[in-house]
């Protein structure tokens, strides 16, 4: 009896020190999930600020895409705009270079003609300077002509 005596209280001693374990483990498990619970909380509180701050900034950078789309379709029109004006001004300038070359081509005709005028002006003037020596020379003859035909009349009247 004493055998069954010590092995019964070999065996409540061993139930109690059990029971403490389970206890003690019962009491890390609550605080675990407890802790869990509280991480969990945490981190959702967490995850659902950050998914908005996402969506947010999603938001955002949607409008932003938009503008950005928006100021590349209006610098598009713009270079399309820039590109039919620069071909109009370049039908232009080819216009304007053949006008040029015309009033080259008649400005150099121009020239000749005005040498030959000039030319021809040299030549009327020289003609004129002679006939204009030549004038003199004969007017020259003339009054002396005239001077002696006054002596001799002069003396043919005495």
């Amino acid at each position: 009896l004493r055998a069954t005596q010590s092995d019964c209280d070999a065996l409540r001693e061993s139930l109690e020190e059990e029971q403490e374990a389970k206890s003690e483990i019962q009491r890390n498990l609550a605080k675990a999930n407890s802790e869990v619970a509280a991480w969990r909380s945490k981190y959702e509180t967490d995850a659902i600020q950050r998914t908005e701050e996402l969506e947010e900034a999603k938001k955002k950078l949607a409008a932003r895409l938009q503008d950005a789309e928006e100021q590349v379709e209006a610098a598009n029109a713009k270079c399309a705009s820039l590109e039919k004006t620069k071909n109009r001004l370049a039908g232009e300038v080819e216009d304007l270079m053949l006008d040029v070359e015309k009033a080259n081509t008649l400005a150099s005709q121009l020239e000749k003609k005005q040498r030959l005028v000039d030319k021809q002006t040299n030549e009327w003037r020289q003609k004129c300077e002679a006939l204009g020596t030549e004038l003199e020379t004969s007017q020259k003859e003339h009054r002396s002509y005239q001077t002696e035909l006054l002596k001799l009349k002069n003396v043919f009247d005495e």
